[in-house]
């Protein structure tokens, strides 16, 4: 790799480690876990950049592809010894202290657990690119082989049904 790829490769990386690390949190639930999903993405991008080709498609979209079968080998290896990420979506650092605000993250993280619950798997994966990953609708709609117009429409039912999972009425 030549020095001015790298340096590139840095550049991309301090851009896109964020919104890759809220990715991988969200669909992991865990910081650790996060950590090493997006180890492995960066790492997988690393040896394939000399090879990436910008005339089929953009490296956010070619970034998070790779984040994408990196969080699902992840699942595959978890399957495997037991557990599943979701029960842990939320497990964020209170911002103030106290038990009292404590309890109140727990119960919120635990409705939106329970409403991302009711999704099937590719509407969560979809939420989660666009939510945590900051994807837009035509990059998702690449990542996942689907429309554009067939991702906005899922994204519109997910929220609404969150909604009305979390209010308990029509939202």
């Amino acid at each position: 790799m030549t020095e001015n790829m790298a340096q590139g490769f840095a550049e991309f990386y301090e851009e896109w480690f964020p919104k890759v690390y809220n990715y991988a949190r969200h669909r992991t639930g865990s910081a650790t876990r996060a950590d090493e999903v997006v180890s492995e993405t960066f790492s997988r991008a690393l040896r394939s950049w000399p090879s990436f080709d910008p005339a089929k498609g953009d490296r956010r979209t070619w970034l998070f592809s790779i984040a994408f079968r990196a969080v699902a080998d992840h699942y595959r290896s978890e399957k495997r010894r037991g557990w599943f990420g979701l029960d842990f979506l939320l497990g964020l650092e209170p911002r103030e202290p106290g038990p009292e605000h404590q309890l109140e993250q727990a119960q919120e993280s635990g409705r939106v657990v329970s409403a991302l619950g009711d999704l099937s798997q590719e509407h969560r994966e979809i939420v989660s690119l666009k939510c945590f990953g900051g994807l837009t609708n035509r990059a998702i709609a690449k990542l996942m082989s689907l429309t554009e117009t067939n991702v906005a429409v899922i994204l519109f039912r997910s929220v609404r049904l969150m909604r009305k999972n979390l209010s308990g009425v029509e939202a």
